[in-house]
């Protein structure tokens, strides 16, 4: 596949896309218009559908997420131009970079390269530099070479993106629902090579030992009571997913992997003896501690699916596992579990574990830490500092007004995850403060002190970006004085 054609398949299935989310009217004819533009991509050929991935989508590409970081282009540009970074800085802070860049490129020509030629330029651009590698294509293509390789916000979701082409093939059509399940336990491509075979039904398996899957999310709660009936679970060490499977005949390993589908590595020693099976483990590196929880054994794979209380008490009747089980501590709703806080030991945190089934990529219960407490703070400011530092102002809610508490600077994924969410209102972080509050993003964040003669925070530190949470979970500023009282 040409890059060219690429592009233009980027930016008819962005603005199509755009079209299909914002007008409901006519949604049904956008989405027909969408899947004849894959339809003819995709030529029958799982090929090109791969090389469109890699292209369009750099989480789930064989190649590099990231080639290039804008701090790079930006030192490489204004070295050629011999202007200050300072100039950059303030001529672009706000306005997308992508578009711009592009510009340098010109209108119409290019060398005519591949998808694949393409992915090979881009592990060259610091050593050839920006203007070189501009000059070999034209703006449209230009546009998807350097998305693709900062590591920009594709044209549409993965999950829209493989139902679209499910729809595209003569019988395949999937549900949203039915790609969402595959991609808890399997790859894009995977997912397109069970399309492409034009089996009827696809079978998803989820939780065959040996197929990683999206563990379920634990959200932050910062209140000193139970939400509903949980279990207290304490966390001494990581928590793995550890997968035991038998290959070839009569051999068994183990493999840890993390929530996120991750290998982390293989385990020391294995819990059983001749047993298949899916289980939650507490680690230090590749020494498992405690068995934790039990998800799949041998055939029997809708284990997860059981109650906590029954899961656990599987495992406790498994016969002689090498590692002895943790169990969480029952809790009834609303009960105050500051006395269980109290006894943690230096490092340890604290799980409310929801009583039912596992839900595989969804809420598993709450996460706690000990002398901290759980924030929803709104960005109400951003800005990169001298040494090219995300920091935030963040705000509180007094009533329907919002009141500035603190500011803090942010991880590297923290901050790669609030700037895509701002480069899709094409907004720029420079060195000045840019106010934010009206897109509503909002933070959780771990507070430690308070102070009530200013209001502000002492000591904060951002743990992630929620996209579920918006203006209404925002903490109010009267929560943070009686936290504090």
């Amino acid at each position: 596949m040409l890059l060219a054609d690429a592009a233009i398949i980027s930016e008819n299935l962005r603005n199509l896309y755009r079209n299909y989310m914002t007008d409901a009217k006519n949604r049904s004819t956008y989405f027909r218009k969408i899947v004849d533009i894959v339809r003819i991509a995709i030529d029958n050929t799982t090929e090109d559908v791969s090389q469109l991935v890699d292209i369009l989508y750099p989480e789930y590409s064989k190649y590099p997420r990231q080639f290039v970081s804008f701090r790079e282009l930006r030192g490489d540009i204004c070295k050629k131009l011999s202007i200050s970074p300072l100039v950059w800085d303030e001529s672009l802070a706000g306005k997308p970079i992508v578009p711009l860049i592009a510009l340098e490129s010109a209108e119409y020509g290019g060398q005519g390269m591949t998808v694949k030629q393409a992915l090979n330029l881009m592990a060259r651009i610091k050593d050839e530099g920006f203007f070189q590698i501009a000059s070999k294509m034209n703006e449209r293509e230009a546009l998807v070479f350097w998305s693709r390789a900062t590591d920009e916000r594709p044209p549409m979701p993965m999950n829209r993106f493989l139902q679209i082409v499910s729809y595209a093939k003569e019988g395949g059509a999937q549900s949203l629902q039915s790609i969402n399940v595959m991609m808890q336990t399997m790859t894009p491509a995977e997912i397109i090579q069970k399309i492409f075979s034009k089996t009827d039904d696809i079978e998803v398996r989820t939780m065959q030992p040996g197929q990683a899957f999206l563990g379920p999310v634990y959200r932050a709660w910062d209140k000193m009571i139970t939400p509903t009936d949980v279990y207290a679970d304490v966390l001494s060490n990581s928590r793995r997913y550890l997968h035991i499977t038998e290959f070839p005949k009569g051999t068994f390993k183990g493999v840890l992997y993390n929530r996120h589908k991750q290998v982390m590595g293989k385990p020391t020693t294995l819990p059983f003896e001749g047993i298949e099976g899916v289980f939650e483990v507490e680690v230090d590196g590749l020494q498992i501690h405690y068995l934790t929880d039990v998800l799949a054994v041998n055939d029997n794979w809708e284990i997860y699916k059981m109650d906590y209380k029954d899961r656990l008490d599987h495992l406790e009747n498994m016969p002689s596992p090498n590692h002895p089980v943790k169990r969480g501590k029952f809790i009834s709703a609303s009960t105050d579990f500051t006395h269980i806080l109290e006894t943690l030991e230096e490092g340890q945190r604290l799980r409310l574990l929801s009583t039912g089934p596992i839900k595989l990529g969804g809420d598993g219960g709450w996460s706690i830490l000990k002398d901290a407490f759980h924030l929803n703070l709104l960005v109400s400011a951003i800005k990169r500092d001298e040494q090219f530092e995300t920091v935030v102002r963040m705000s509180a809610m007094d009533g329907f007004e919002t009141y500035e508490v603190g500011q803090a600077n942010l991880s590297v994924e923290a901050a790669q995850h609030m700037r895509h969410r701002l480069a899709q209102h094409s907004v720029l972080v420079g060195q000045d403060w840019i106010p934010v509050d009206e897109y509503a993003m909002v933070v959780v964040a771990e507070m430690k002190e308070f102070s009530l003669d200013s209001l502000t925070i002492e000591k904060v530190e951002v743990s992630y970006l929620d996209d579920n949470l918006g203006y209404s979970e925002v903490s109010q500023l009267t929560d943070l004085i009686e936290m504090s009282a």
